[in-house]
């Protein structure tokens, strides 16, 4: 054997190895793409799943005088955190220090609220 048929044969084999690294990679992809398209239809039926079951929880602690601080965990809808924010308003409350979290279909809102003026006659 002679360099040159060594270097042929050496290229030859390099070549095919880079054949079968392309398809190697693109099977890779594709049994990626179904995972990840089978997680993603099971993370959606399981949010849906947990947004029907989900109900709110409420909990309410006095801090002194006319303070309060408020957490209320819920469902994720369109407008939910605007119409609560309307409704704390309406109902007569200042509201100093709001936080709000979204996670997996839940909102998480925790503030201090004061109250403003006292709707019961």
């Amino acid at each position: 054997m002679n360099k040159g048929t060594i270097i042929t044969d050496a290229i030859s084999y390099i070549e095919e190895l880079q054949k079968n690294v392309d398809e190697l990679s693109d099977q890779l992809l594709k049994m990626e793409a179904t995972c990840a398209k089978d997680e993603k239809i099971n993370l959606e039926k399981n949010d849906a799943e947990n947004e029907m079951k989900m109900k709110p929880e409420i909990e309410v602690i006095h801090i002194n005088g006319t303070k309060l601080w408020i957490k209320i965990v819920m469902q994720k809808k369109r407008g939910v955190i605007t119409r609560l924010m309307e409704i704390m308003s309406a109902l007569g409350f200042d509201l100093i220090d709001t936080s709000i979290t979204t996670s997996k279909g839940a909102v998480l809102v925790t503030f201090s609220a004061e109250v403003k003026f006292c709707c019961y006659y």
